[in-house]
């Protein structure tokens, strides 16, 4: 006889709870374990969901359980957290685990009971603001990847007649780049006059760039640099209304906050950063200036605004933030025996975001606690690893100070990395100690005794 599970046997957890099966056509919701008396069958409209939310509230139900299901989830997450409901979603690989038959209807019963049994653990689920902001943020990021896409069909067109803007310049979003697009949009073919065009501080000669921006032009290519560039024109004006929209947006949810000091700290200037003084928004919203952290600029800012929002409390500790983010490896073991070690998927932005930060305090030049460990993991091991290594970190930094309200301490991390000398000192000794060899012996003049 094939074992079956016995749910009787373990405790209730959540009383008045409904389970909910999400369709991209109907969602089936489940208020009890009776098939026919407690299931109901809804549609997806805007009215079929405030229904729902009627029809738990007829059956004395405050909980609601639920699978992610590709967004088909998200409206009515919005709408049951409206109505007062303790909404929690699930991934679907929680429900799955447990052998049952398989149907709309006894999916919607099966996510009840586990949630009864308080067996199904929850997804992130940001604020309401957080929300709000996060597909203009997103869009914003897509329009920033389109623009760049835009400028390699100009580069590649104007190779097909050599003219070698990518050579000429490191950059052709540049001033001097957007000024030598422009004009060849215009008509202009003299190689000598499009180089006059480059900025003087520029390393080649006049010269070399006449050479590099003599081509042998026609018609036809002038017709596809002009239509990429005002599609690359689009893109820029199209920024510039979501950037104006992200401003009004904050200061509608800002203006009964008290207002912040404001930063010392300048921001980099940068050709896709948003015209939104997003570091003082997060200021006031927050309570912490987390642009004193080395590399966290406005894009940074704004990212962890839309995706997580003032919501950083749901994660229970540092570590269980960075697990969010795939930093930390997610270890499986059976038999004592290690069977993966992958790291979480997040679909988010900010694990991206968090790694670009981390990319850039490695190219920074001057020292910081955070340059310092990005240089000693990349030595250690690679320039990858010391990527991921050195988001991991700013993850950890940027939830103890939301979390404990603290502002950057860059002191604490110099503590760090004194303690990182003293454990290197004592290796030092123990290999020479391993070795019979002594301090006299190579004629050093470090003072170990305080390790």
């Amino acid at each position: 006889m094939k074992e079956q599970l016995n749910y009787q046997q373990m405790p209730v957890i959540h009383q008045q709870v409904a389970g909910i099966d999400i369709g991209s056509k109907f969602h089936v919701v489940a208020v009890g374990d009776n098939p026919k008396t407690d299931v109901k069958e809804f549609g997806v409209s805007t009215k079929a969901l405030f229904e729902i939310a009627l029809f738990l509230k007829e059956n004395d139900v405050q909980h609601v359980a639920m699978e992610a299901t590709g967004g088909y989830e998200k409206p009515l997450v919005s709408v049951l957290q409206q109505e007062g409901f303790d909404v929690l979603v699930t991934a679907g690989a929680n429900t799955k685990n447990y052998r049952r038959f398989k149907s709309d209807v006894s999916d919607a019963i099966h996510i009840r009971t586990l949630h009864q049994l308080g067996l199904l653990p929850p997804i992130f689920i940001t604020d309401e603001f957080a929300t709000t902001i996060r597909p203009l943020v997103r869009m914003r990021q897509s329009l920033i990847e389109d623009g760049a896409d835009y400028i390699r069909r100009i580069q590649k067109t104007l190779r097909l007649i050599n003219v070698r803007l990518d050579a000429t310049l490191t950059d052709s979003t540049s001033v001097s780049g957007l000024a030598i697009i422009k004009a060849i949009c215009e008509g202009e073919e003299d190689g000598a006059i499009l180089a006059a065009l480059v900025d003087k501080h520029c390393k080649k000669t006049p010269a070399e760039l006449t050479q590099l921006l003599t081509g042998n032009w026609t018609p036809s290519i002038r017709l596809q640099v002009q239509s990429s560039y005002r599609l690359y024109q689009a893109v820029q004006a199209e920024m510039t209304r979501l950037d104006a929209e992200l401003d009004r947006l904050f200061t509608e949810h800002t203006q009964h906050l008290p207002r912040a000091e404001a930063t010392k700290k300048k921001p980099r200037k940068h050709r896709n950063a948003p015209k939104v003084a997003v570091e003082q928004y997060a200021r006031q919203m927050l309570g912490v200036n987390l642009h004193e952290i080395p590399g966290f600029g406005r894009t940074a800012i704004l990212t962890l605004m839309s995706e997580v929002g003032e919501s950083i409390h749901r994660f229970n500790s540092a570590k269980a933030f960075a697990k969010w983010l795939g930093f930390t490896p997610n270890n499986k073991a059976s038999g004592g025996k290690l069977l993966s070690r992958k790291t979480l998927k997040n679909k988010s932005n900010l694990p991206n975001t968090f790694r670009q930060v981390a990319n850039s305090i490695g190219n920074m030049k001057d020292s910081n606690p955070l340059v310092n460990f990005f240089r000693r993991v990349a030595f250690k091991s690679s320039r990858k690893k010391a990527i991921t290594a050195t988001a991991r970190k700013l993850a950890v930094l940027v939830y103890t100070m939301l979390k404990r309200g603290e502002a950057y301490q860059p002191e604490k991390l110099e503590r760090d990395q004194e303690q990182v000398k003293v454990m290197q000192i004592r290796k030092i000794k123990k290999n020479l100690h391993k070795f019979g060899i002594s301090i006299q012996d190579l004629g050093w003049t470090v003072d170990f005794q305080t390790a």
